[in-house]
This record gives structure tokens, sequence and C-alpha cells, in this order.
């Protein structure tokens, strides 16, 4: 375990490369604080600075997105942010940022270590804790840093449909094909609405309604995209 004067010199390093000094380091201590730590030790933990960094975090990456994509619609923007602030991505960086090392976590976690879901939490947390403690330009520049590692940021990403993005996460699991079922269609012949499932096997991945079957398939390919994602 980290002596407090060892965490001390950690947390300095990590705010130098995260290019950002805290005024009140409590609230970075309280970002990287998991509720199982929290417990144990009648402490603040990071749930709430975590809704607050969802927020300014998912702001700042569509304004990002709106101005570099110009010819994009609202749902390539929507599955591009998506794709962005995963659970995978966050948590990615948090490991380069060398975050994960300093997320205070219960004895019972200690073990196996912070999860990606945890690291990301904290990733979110320490967005929140930044707009508090030094406002809303430093958190922009934080999350822009973050966001320069993201070859989307750059162009570099070639966007694909949900059906495809679906279909080749299952082919890279060694899985079969997703099948799309229509189950239902209601409404006049000028305004049709069309009801599908989405399977694997046995098993329903999810289900959606569009103004055409297509429609209805892309947003059951994207609720399975969330459900992965997540």
């Amino acid at each position: 375990m980290k002596t407090d004067k060892g965490r001390e010199e950690l947390l300095r390093a990590f705010q130098k490369k995260l290019r950002y000094q805290f005024n009140d380091t409590e609230l970075l201590q309280e970002a990287l604080t998991h509720s199982s730590y929290a417990n144990e030790n009648g402490v603040k933990f990071n749930e709430r600075l975590e809704f607050l960094g969802d927020a300014v975090l998912e702001l700042v990456t569509s304004d990002k997105l709106f101005s570099s994509y110009p010819d994009y619609d609202e749902g390539q923007l929507t599955r591009l942010r998506a794709r962005i602030v995963c659970k995978n991505s966050l948590s990615l960086w948090a490991s380069e940022m060398g975050l994960k090392n300093l997320i205070r976590i219960g004895k019972s976690l200690v073990k196996s270590g912070p999860t990606d879901s945890v690291a990301a939490d904290c990733v979110e947390a320490l967005f929140g804790a930044i707009f508090l403690d030094g406002g809303f330009p430093n958190a922009v520049e934080a999350v822009s840093n973050f966001l320069d590692t993201k070859p989307e940021i750059s162009g570099a990403a070639v966007i694909k449909d949900p059906k495809t993005e679906l279909q080749e996460y299952f082919q890279r699991q060694g899985m079969d094909v997703p099948c799309y079922e229509t189950m239902e269609r209601t409404g006049p012949e000028h305004a049709l609405n069309f009801k599908v499932r989405l399977a694997m096997g046995n098993k329903i991945l999810a289900e959606a309604w569009g103004a055409s079957t297509k429609e209805a398939e892309f947003k059951a390919a994207e609720e399975a995209l969330k459900k992965i994602r997540a």
C-alpha cells in the first residue's frame, strides 16, 4: 500500500501529466475514490462528480464533433460520440495516464484492481472535479486533451453503420451473424411503423421501431451496441 507521502508524489506527477494543477486537491482525491473505499473509510466518493463530469464530457465531445464533421447527420454524430466516450475508451486513457494506479478502492477489490468500468467512472469524475475546481475553460481543455488522443477527432476513423459495426464485433468474437426479424407492422400505408427484433440464436439482443425496416434494424443494432459498450 502506498504511503501518504508516496501517494502525494504520484498525484503531483499525475497532475503534471494531466496539465492541470488542482487548487483543491480534496476534489482530486474524491474523483479518484470508489464507493467501496469510501464505505470502509468514511470519506466522500466520486459518484456525484461522475454525474457532473459525464455532462461536461458529452458537451465538449459533441461540440468538437459538430465542428469536425459538418457533413454528418445526427445519427452519425451520436454513434461517433458513443464510440469515443465508451467505457473501453475512457479506461484505456486512464491506463495511459497512470490514473488507474491512483484509484482508491476497498479491500475486497484490491486483489483484482479497478475494473474498466470503475476506471471510466473515475475519468468522468475527474472532468467534473476540474470543472468545479477551475471552471469550464479548464474542463474543456482537459477533455480536449483526452479527445486529441482519439483518431475520430483527427478524422482518421471510418464511420460505419451500426449493423456493420455490430456484425464485425461478433465476427471478431468468432460468433455467428446476428439475425433481424420484422415482428410487427402498424399504422396506415402512408405512415407505417415496423418493429424489428435482433437476435443471436435464441437470445434476443434488442427490439426497436422504425418508419422502415432498415431504420428499425439500425436502431436495434445501435441498442445492442450500447449494451455491449456499457
